[in-house]
């Protein structure tokens, strides 16, 4: 004869479908959640290279002495232009400075014009420049005024070029970027980073802010006298007259400053990351001149040294919407840049 169940084992055999099921469904939302962080984490993570990369190709085209720290304070106004404090050069930041400065402002190669265009006739890319001196045939003409020979360079290129980036960018005097000292020269000094006498007295930073900075190693490009495919002889002349320059065997052609500065989202208690380029320090222009597009959104970390010529950045994203316990979820990445 078939039993039936007593109440109390029924309630007992409710009781502990109950608990299984409690376990089961908290394990269920522990996976859930754990899935949906693992997926924001790989998001995230893979954001961030994308965007550590690209800050490392910018920094990878930049005159190293050129590299300043700005200082200002990033949640008072986002660091506009009546807020910047001061600058100095990367090589005097440190661990106990670093958080006055949280800008960072560079000039750049001109690596397109560099590349050169295709030549028909001789089947081969022509570059613009090569960055080669011969100093054999450099003349002097006054104190900073030289006319130098540059091998297998054609400045009709340059001008090309770097006339019609400046042209799609709305900058005024694309029309010749030569006699508007948007393409300037800059001699690669005796190690190769630059001719660098100080800052303050070398590039052009802040002239308006500080009368004394000027921009005594940035060469105008005056004339070009021969137009070899060979050979180019071009006349330059500083800026602001030095009285002691010195020609070296290398140069860099520069298009300007670029600058990545963080701006505040008090939404969020975070920074819009903004990359800055064309502008013109020796043109008494700053980073508030130039052209912004945002690198990355949600930044609660952006740090930046120099360790024995080599640059490193750290760079940390969160996701505001995401917990790992009681903090945000966020990401940290560094890379070197040499």
């Amino acid at each position: 004869m078939k039993k039936s169940f007593t109440l109390i084992e029924l309630i007992v055999v409710l009781i502990i479908m109950g608990i299984v099921a409690t376990i089961a469904v908290e394990i269920l939302l522990k996976v859930s959640k754990n899935y949906v962080i693992a997926k924001a984490q790989n998001r995230i993570a893979f954001e961030e290279d994308l965007i550590i990369n690209k800050i490392a190709s910018k920094l990878e085209s930049r005159i190293p002495n050129s590299v300043i720290a700005t200082e200002c304070n990033v949640t008072n106004n986002n660091c506009k232009k009546d807020n910047i404090k001061d600058f100095i050069s990367i090589q005097d930041l440190t661990e106990n400075n670093a958080y006055k400065y949280p800008v960072v402002e560079w000039l750049v190669k001109d690596i397109y014009s560099k590349r050169g265009e295709w030549n028909s006739t001789r089947k081969r890319l022509i570059p613009g420049w090569s960055g080669f001196v011969d100093l054999r045939k450099t003349q002097r003409n006054a104190n900073d005024d030289y006319n130098i020979t540059i091998p297998y360079s054609k400045m009709s290129i340059i001008q090309e070029i770097d006339g019609n980036w400046t042209k799609s960018w709305g900058i005024n005097g694309y029309d010749d970027v030569f006699d508007n000292n948007l393409s300037v020269l800059i001699f690669s000094g005796p190690d190769g980073r630059g001719a660098f006498n100080d800052i303050n007295h070398s590039y052009g930073w802040y002239e308006t802010k500080y009368p004394n900075n000027k921009a005594q190693k940035v060469f105008a490009i005056i004339d070009d006298i021969n137009t070899s495919l060979d050979n180019a002889t071009v006349r330059v002349k500083t800026i602001d007259d030095a009285n002691d320059t010195t020609v070296y065997e290398g140069f860099f052609i520069v298009k300007g400053a670029d600058a990545i500065v963080p701006v505040y989202n008090s939404d969020t208690n975070d920074y819009n990351l903004t990359l800055i380029q064309n502008y013109y320090p020796w043109r008494d222009e700053n980073y508030t001149d130039g052209n912004s597009s945002l690198l990355a959104a949600h930044v609660v970390q952006f740090k930046f040294r120099e360790e024995g010529n080599v640059m490193r950045i750290y760079l940390c994203i969160q996701n505001p919407q995401i917990k790992v316990g009681n903090n945000k979820l966020t990401i940290c990445k560094e890379k070197v840049v040499f």
